[in-house]
C-alpha cells in the first residue's frame, strides 16, 4: 500500500511539474486614453510591469534606473518618456499628435506613466501605434482602452498587430 501511495505521489508530482514547466507567463500592458472635454486634452495612463519595462530599457542600451529606490537615476523620467515616444503614437481625427510626459507613479510591481495630448476639441477617431515591450517579449499584448466621455472602446495590439483605430 505504501508503494502505491508513493507511486501515485511521484506520478502526480511529475505530471504537475511537466505541466507547469512548459507554462509561460502572459505579458501585458495597458494604455488608458481619456478625453477631457473641459480641458480639451487626452489624458493617457500607461501601465507596465516594472521588471518588464526595465528589461526593455536595458536591452535598448539605457542605464539602470533603480526605480523607486533612493538611488533612482535622475534621468529615469526622461528615459521612460523617450521609450514611450519610440513605441507609442497617436493620430487624432486624422492628424498626427504628440504627447508630453506628465510624470510617473510606482505601485508594488507596476509603473504608471502619465502622458497628455493638448488641443483636442473633440474625439471622433483615434489611431494608435503601440509596440510597447514587443521587442522584449514575442507574446506581449497591449490593451488600449479609449474613453471619449460617452463611450469606451478597446484595441488589442501585439507584436503581429501594432496598429489599430476606433471611431466614435
Amino acid at each position: 500500500m505504501k508503494i502505491i501511495k508513493k507511486s501515485v505521489l511521484i506520478i502526480s508530482l511529475l505530471l504537475f511539474w511537466s505541466a507547469t514547466a512548459n507554462a509561460h507567463p502572459f505579458y501585458v500592458s495597458i494604455v488608458q486614453v481619456d478625453f477631457n472635454k473641459e480641458n480639451k486634452t487626452l489624458e493617457i495612463s500607461v501601465k507596465t510591469f516594472i521588471n518588464d519595462l526595465m528589461l526593455a530599457l536595458r536591452n535598448g542600451g539605457a542605464p539602470e534606473l533603480f526605480l523607486g529606490e533612493e538611488r533612482e537615476n535622475k534621468e529615469s523620467d526622461k528615459t521612460i518618456f523617450e521609450y514611450l515616444k519610440s513605441n507609442l503614437e497617436f493620430t487624432v481625427n486624422g492628424k498626427p499628435v504628440t504627447f508630453s510626459f506628465v510624470g510617473k507613479e510606482l505601485e508594488t510591481d507596476v509603473v504608471w506613466s502619465y502622458l497628455e495630448i493638448e488641443n483636442i476639441k473633440e474625439l471622433k477617431k483615434i489611431e494608435v501605434k503601440c509596440s510597447i515591450l514587443t521587442k522584449t517579449y514575442d507574446s506581449q499584448s497591449n490593451i488600449i482602452q479609449i474613453n471619449n466621455g460617452h463611450e469606451i472602446k478597446n484595441l488589442l495590439l501585439s507584436k503581429r498587430k501594432t496598429e489599430g483605430s476606433v471611431t466614435f
